[in-house]
């Protein structure tokens, strides 16, 4: 339930952007833009995002969801060689990251030693970091909305890589005024398992690694399309529900959302496919039971036992996957203090999130696959 309420928090929290990181129109930018364009990258999923290639340096854009305007979001000069007129000179040797999904990019890539500062420590499931911040090699600076300023600029890190819903507030201002650029990722907003994936390409810009992005990338798409094929032939697919109840509210995926694209991927029906919404959809619980009462199978559950299912709400034994114990949680690895790899390495690997679901719901296709993210309740 954490992703819900983050995403209540964008909500609230959207409305500006930064200037440091979109060019305005003065001689500055003007001069920033002119080069020789070699070529842009191939994005094949993403919406957030697009890179291109100049002899003088890369240029990575990122697109505004929130605007029906051609004005981007940010934009990013990325230089081989030291120029005072420009924020980014790359590789990058060091990074101070706000959000958790970036740990599984930069290690695919390679660079988790270039990690210097995290926030919400306690809650990190990668191993490497957390060995970092128990022998004091990666400062912690608290809370993701409210991080240490002081020590942020103490680190003095070549970036700090951020979910735009952070973009107004008064942590981001003070270190842009300190000399400190901000990276933000939208990769959040995209509403297919393989587009949030694509992401490993923008943060491997700065890193100067294009190569191997697409490279990792088109392994990562070559398993996700396999395990698509394997359900070719399915004679009846199975319906399922998503979620649970949140104080008082049942969170369900909008049609067009990263969860809607996950279940048809696996074969599965769901009730609001077609309803054309990348939000969520808050109903009551007993809305739940009357829609989703027939459902084959449940994932998301905030339980791990059906006996704590049952204490949380008695209600909860009327659904038919708990009648038939087919319900599943995300906790399968999990931390004592919080972390959870599920909202960490999974946005790396959807054909792993895409062969969880599978295996759940048709365990014939996939014999040999163990569950990576999900679990069934005990």
């Amino acid at each position: 339930m954490r992703h819900f309420k983050v995403i209540s928090l964008i909500a609230i929290c959207l409305s500006l952007l930064f200037t440091r990181c979109v060019p305005d129109n003065n001689s500055k930018n003007k001069t920033v833009t002119d080069g020789t364009f070699l070529y842009s990258e191939d994005i094949r999923y993403a919406e957030g995002f697009s890179i291109d290639y100049y002899e003088e340096f890369t240029k990575v854009i990122l697109n505004n969801p929130w605007s029906n305007s051609n004005k981007p979001y940010a934009e990013y000069y990325l230089y081989k060689t030291d120029n005072k007129e420009n924020d980014f000179k790359i590789p990058i040797n060091s990074l101070l990251v706000n959000t958790f999904s970036y740990f599984e990019f930069l290690s695919l890539l390679y660079e988790l030693d270039s990690v210097t500062g995290v926030t919400d420590g306690f809650r990190i499931y990668n191993k490497t970091i957390l060995n970092k911040l128990n022998n004091n090699k990666i400062v912690d600076l608290g809370d993701p909305f409210n991080p240490n300023i002081e020590k942020t600029i103490e680190l003095s890190p070549d970036a700090v890589i951020s979910s735009a819903y952070a973009q107004i507030d008064s942590y981001s201002e003070r270190i842009i005024k300190a000399g400190i650029p901000v990276i933000y990722s939208l990769e959040w907003m995209e509403n297919t398992p393989l587009a949030k994936a694509e992401w490993i390409k923008m943060i491997a810009a700065f890193y100067d690694k294009g190569e191997l992005a697409d490279s990792l990338f088109n392994e990562i798409e070559r398993r996700y399309i396999f395990i698509k094929k394997e359900l070719t032939g399915i004679d009846k697919r199975k319906s399922v529900l998503w979620g649970d109840n949140f104080q008082g509210t049942w969170y369900l995926p909008g049609g067009d959302s990263f969860n809607a694209a996950l279940f048809k991927d696996a074969g599965l029906e769901y009730l609001y496919d077609n309803s054309n919404l990348r939000g969520s959809i808050g109903l009551d619980i007993e809305s739940v039971l009357t829609q989703f009462n027939n459902a084959d199978i449940w994932f998301g559950c905030e339980a791990d036992t059906y006996e704590q299912l049952v204490n949380k709400d008695n209600k909860y034994t009327f659904l038919n996957p708990v009648k038939k114990r087919q319900v599943f949680n995300n906790h399968n690895r999990i931390t004592p203090t919080g972390g959870n790899d599920y909202f960490e390495s999974a946005i790396a690997h959807p054909d792993l999130i895409l062969s969880d679901i599978v295996k759940a719901s048709y365990p014939e296709l996939l014999p040999n696959y163990s569950f990576s993210y999900i679990k069934p309740l005990n």
